[in-house]
């Protein structure tokens, strides 16, 4: 892990520490983003750092003294590269820093900056599927669902909610009463062809589904072009709609795509993904995989020594 504060790289995890007084800890005046490490090489990090700078810029968090942008991805990589592992999780922070226990930033003496890397582990199994309940836990106002803030609190209430509900995640409605997301994942249908989720004006832009669209979209030979899919859009989606959909599934870069095969206790699906993983589930998930390992222009190389 690097910490800024620290100015080093360290393998020891009793060093692997955060000052209490870091306003990203006692405020949630900090925001991340994550990316993951495949045979050595990182993928669609450069998509996911935007995103990170987007994400800073929202909570009025500037680089660290000293650090630019560019200098904070070359961290990032030298700290995949110091922890060894060729197949990994690298998550990176930015924080209002250390000084004090008020409201306000401004004590604040300087911003901080944390990368950890951890073991990859295996995406779930596509074929078992997962249910879903429609959350009653409110969704994050627009200005903050759109930040990867580090406060996810409401996050770890809607798979609390849904665990306690029998189900594996929980679904958020927007305020305006529509299909927003899941706890760390975007929503997507499969209807007449199409590929649709959620526009991104009241969820988090997910990395994973924005690849996702140009996967199955890309001509001549999309993703599910052989199963009679080749649009993708964002779209305003009901309830009503998603549960009446061709397939409904999860995505995002932990759980690549995942079919949702329940939904508030009922089969969800139709014809042979009526309950069970539908095939479009299944080939796009598979061109995730493919996309992770295989595509040169989405991948970046860790300097190993």
């Amino acid at each position: 892990r690097h910490t800024r504060r620290a100015g080093c790289i360290t393998t020891d995890p009793a060093a692997m520490v955060a000052p209490f007084d870091d306003h990203m800890v006692h405020r949630g005046h900090g925001v991340f983003d994550t990316a993951h490490v495949c045979d050595g090489r990182c993928h669609l990090l450069d998509r996911h750092l935007a995103r990170f700078e987007r994400s800073m810029r929202a909570a009025k968090l500037k680089p660290p003294a000293g650090q630019s942008y560019a200098s904070m991805r070359a961290v990032i990589l030298a700290t995949i590269a110091a922890s060894g592992l060729r197949d990994a999780q690298v998550r990176y922070y930015a924080g209002a820093g250390p000084g004090g226990f008020a409201l306000s930033h401004d004590e604040c003496v300087d911003s901080t900056f944390y990368v950890t890397v951890v073991a990859g582990r295996a995406a779930p199994d596509p074929n078992e599927g997962v249910a879903v309940v429609t959350s009653d836990v409110p969704i994050k106002p627009p200005a903050f669902a759109t930040v990867k803030s580090v406060n996810y609190l409401p996050n770890a209430m809607v798979v609390a909610d849904a665990r306690d509900r029998g189900a594996d995640y929980g679904v958020w409605m927007t305020e305006r009463g529509l299909v927003g997301e899941g706890p760390s994942m975007n929503l997507a249908i499969v209807e007449d062809g199409c590929f649709v989720t959620p526009p991104t004006d009241d969820v988090l832009a997910g990395c994973t589904v924005r690849r996702a669209m140009e996967l199955i979209a890309r001509a001549p030979d999309g993703a599910l072009a052989h199963l009679g899919v080749t649009d993708a859009r964002h779209e305003d989606i009901t309830v009503e709609r998603a549960k009446s959909a061709d397939e409904v599934v999860l995505i995002g870069s932990v759980i690549w795509c995942q079919p949702i095969v329940r939904w508030d206790g009922k089969e969800v699906g139709k014809g042979r993904a009526r309950g069970c993983a539908g095939p479009c589930a299944l080939a796009l998930h598979e061109a995730l995989l493919a996309d992770f390992r295989d595509e040169e222009s989405e991948l970046v190389d860790v300097p190993y020594a």
